[in-house]
């Protein structure tokens, strides 16, 4: 099974797409998701595809925790979420969490902050292309020296979103 959570306007074929709007198009489960627990089994999903939702529930480290119960071993999440450099990650005020490069690594190592671990994980900073050649020329870079992009002036580039693939 693959599951999109908090599919809003944008449904994929082949998942069940969970949302707490039943005028969502193709909305397979309707659930708030800052309620707990979720309505699946554990260890039940293959593939998990949460896309600029986590920025929005009030415990994000909660449904970190959730995402892994319903994962089977081996099972992926792909999750995307604005970067902190960008505009409208403050500008929208129904964001309530913020990350940066390294904030998704948290849970694929042991940091005594979690009960839980992913076994993996992977993350790109994508920065927004439209008429811009400085992004599209400096992003690689970039992904190469994250911390040195997010600890510096080259902020001024701002990335659009971070994009993490984390294995149970």
């Amino acid at each position: 099974m693959k599951i999109n959570l908090g599919s809003g306007g944008q449904p994929r074929e082949g998942y069940v797409n969970v949302d707490s709007n039943p005028k969502s198009p193709k909305v397979s489960v309707v659930h708030d998701l800052d309620a707990y627990p979720w309505p699946f089994e554990s260890d039940c999903a293959d593939e998990v595809y949460i896309s600029h939702c986590l920025e929005h529930l009030a415990d994000r480290n909660r449904a970190m925790k959730e995402i892994h119960r319903i994962l089977k071993p081996g099972g992926v999440l792909h999750a995307l979420v604005p970067h902190f450099t960008w505009q409208f990650a403050y500008a929208d005020p129904t964001h309530r969490h913020f990350f940066a490069h390294g904030t998704f690594f948290y849970y694929a190592r042991e940091c005594g902050y979690f009960d839980f671990k992913f076994s993996s994980c992977r993350v790109h900073l994508t920065f927004g292309k439209t008429l811009s050649f400085w992004n599209i020329a400096l992003e690689p870079l970039f992904n190469l020296f994250p911390n040195v992009y997010e600890q510096s002036p080259l902020r001024m580039f701002p990335a659009v979103e971070i994009d993490a693939v984390l294995t149970k």
